[in-house]
């Protein structure tokens, strides 16, 4: 794909990434995708009350345009040539909130993150005016009602930050994420910056149409939002604009994706059925359903995988965001001082391999009594349940009043036995979307619905917390060795626009070498586990609810002791129904053949 005119490596592509966590910009080669240079910043993230997540927008402005000197001084110091840089490319995370004045170019209030829940009042408000419906708004925008979407923050802004309210009064206010805050100030800001954003992100705000990719005047009514301060909207390849400032000044931006959708296309997942996950801080499981929209009843999001042109098809995907995954380990290690090491050499990962051989047979075959005295640590892995909702649950429930929990502590309980169970918890959410996966897709050919799922992320460099993950949704997990997924899937993207990449010669020249994790759980093992984790989430949804307490917990360990208690229930019912029909059929035969 590459021409004469560029040096050994071809042509280059740089990518400004921003992730919840650092700024990067990285240089590839569009021969073999790899990383020539590159370089990050941690970002800084503020906090003013639980729940609360925002970002400087002028220290993210800063710190890309230090990422940009550096790598670009970086690539020099290589002696490879700088002018072989042809595009750039935009990869970021989805639905964090910039408000700021055009004619200022300064932001009216720090960037509120996706995963802040600030705005939960203004969705009780919306959810009781529509009588708790959380898909109310789902067939047009693809989403459920949820604050982790743009549109409630905005609502926020406006009513409580006065700056916002009159900027809006005056025409002078203009919203976007973070790609349409990067892309402004990159091609000039004041006067001449273009105000524009990709279908991917456009997406996350809950006012795109999903079916037209186009602002949706029913959407804006209903959160009550002026259209006036939304970018255009834009397809994943085609030419933003130009650089005007610094090392890449006449550079075209030419792609901009959203960090998962990115991170899908930087996997290769580019066929119906392939599934990918991302777990960092929060996590994203998706499943490429091609040019198919699959309107969800299962509690994911109909999402958009890319548009790779103007004119090209749109593909899309179901999505199952979930927002406490990474971020749960940090709050063990941060929060409550716990070591969250867990070494080759530890108990904990000698009970994985329990699972094989002769263990395997004990574990299927006992019951959790047995488990507990015979099995050692492979059973004891099972005693503590932590669902961690410290702000919600979202898919599939879509819950912001839920509230984490953890149970089956005792005093023998240790800090790995916490550990262990924060594991567990992200597969076991990863588990429950790919349920909800199967259950939106009846009717696919099972042949595209492999059990395997392409694995990325900071924390799936963790290859212990990968096989936990393994085991819990008994899938074979593939983690390629790709550096940044999502800064791929832009430069991808921005290849297509400049013509130097296609989509099957990405497949064929970028696939790198592939670590695999195969479960080592039985199949009764793991339901055994999600049972319990089942009922936990059950008392986390009503963690406020004291009635049926005593009851629940006695039934639960009735079944523990009991796995066929629910078929002996059933009996007294069945033979009373079954006796009351014999006795109606008894009746109808004497009376129509009476005794003389």
């Amino acid at each position: 794909m590459n021409e004469g005119r560029y040096g050994r490596f071809g042509a280059l592509i740089g990518i400004a990434y921003v992730s919840s966590t650092h700024c990067r910009f990285l240089i590839y080669s569009t021969k073999n995708a790899e990383v020539l240079a590159y370089h990050e910043l941690k970002l800084r993230q503020i906090v003013h009350n639980a729940g609360w997540l925002e970002y400087d927008p002028a220290e993210i402005w800063k710190h890309m345009q230090e990422c940009i000197e550096t790598a670009y001084k970086n690539l020099v110091i290589l002696e490879i040539s700088p002018h072989d840089i042809i595009a750039v490319g935009i990869a970021n995370q989805r639905g964090t909130t910039v408000l700021w004045n055009k004619r200022t170019g300064q932001a009216l209030h720090n960037a509120i993150g996706w995963t802040d829940c600030r705005s939960t009042a203004l969705l009780k408000s919306l959810l009781h005016n529509v009588k708790r419906n959380v898909n109310y708004l789902r067939y047009r925008s693809g989403l459920p009602l949820s604050s982790c979407f743009s549109a409630l923050k905005i609502k926020w802004l406006i009513e409580h930050v006065p700056a916002v309210g009159k900027a809006i009064e005056e025409d002078q206010c203009l919203f976007g994420t973070l790609d349409s805050w990067l892309i402004w100030n990159l091609t000039g800001g004041v006067d001449v910056g273009v105000h524009s954003t990709d279908v991917t992100n456009a997406h996350y705000t809950s006012l795109m149409n999903v079916a037209t990719q186009q602002w949706d005047i029913k959407l804006c009514k209903f959160f009550k939002l002026p259209m006036s301060i939304l970018p255009r909207i834009r397809s994943n390849s085609e030419i933003f604009g130009y650089i005007l400032q610094g090392a890449l000044m006449g550079v075209p931006i030419a792609g901009v994706m959203g960090e998962q959708p990115a991170a899908l296309l930087g996997q290769l997942c580019v066929k119906a059925g392939q599934n990918v996950c991302t777990l960092d801080d929060s996590c994203f499981v998706l499943l490429n359903t091609a040019q198919q929209r699959v309107e969800s009843e299962n509690g994911l999001i109909t999402g958009i995988a890319h548009k790779l042109g103007p004119t090209a098809d749109t593909h899309f995907t179901l999505e199952g965001a979930i927002s406490n995954a990474g971020s749960t380990v940090n709050w063990l290690r941060q929060g409550l001082r716990i070591n969250t090491e867990i070494n080759s050499n530890d108990n904990v990962v000698e009970s994985l391999n329990t699972f094989l051989g002769e263990s395997s047979m004990i574990s299927s075959s006992c019951s959790s009594s047995m488990l507990n005295a015979e099995c050692g640590l492979a059973a004891k892995r099972s005693e503590i349940t932590f669902v961690p909702a410290f702000h919600g649950l979202y898919a599939p429930y879509w819950r912001y009043d839920a509230r984490g929990i953890i149970l089956g502590l005792t005093s023998q309980t240790t800090a790995e036995n916490i550990t262990q169970a924060a594991y567990e918890a992200t597969g076991f959410q990863i588990y429950e979307v790919l349920q909800a996966f199967k259950r939106d897709t009846p009717n696919w050919d099972p042949s595209c619905m492999q059990p395997v799922l392409t694995f990325g992320g900071e924390y799936a460099e963790d290859s212990h917390l990968v096989q936990f993950v393994a085991d819990i949704i008994g899938w074979m997990l593939e983690r390629p060795q790709t550096t940044s997924p999502a800064s791929m899937g832009a430069m991808i993207a921005a290849g297509i626009t400049m013509r130097v990449v296609s989509l099957p010669y990405a497949t064929r020249m970028y696939a790198p070498p592939t670590d695999v994790f195969s479960p080592t759980t039985t199949q009764n093992r793991r339901e055994l586990l999600y049972r319990r984790w089942d009922y936990a989430v059950k008392k986390c949804l009503h963690w406020n609810n004291f009635e049926t307490y005593e009851a629940d917990v006695e039934l639960f360990a009735q079944r523990e002791r009991d796995p066929n208690l629910p078929i002996r229930r059933s009996i007294p019912g069945s033979v009373f129904v079954t006796t009351s029909f014999a006795l109606l059929l008894l009746a109808s035969f004497l009376k129509n053949n009476r005794v003389a």
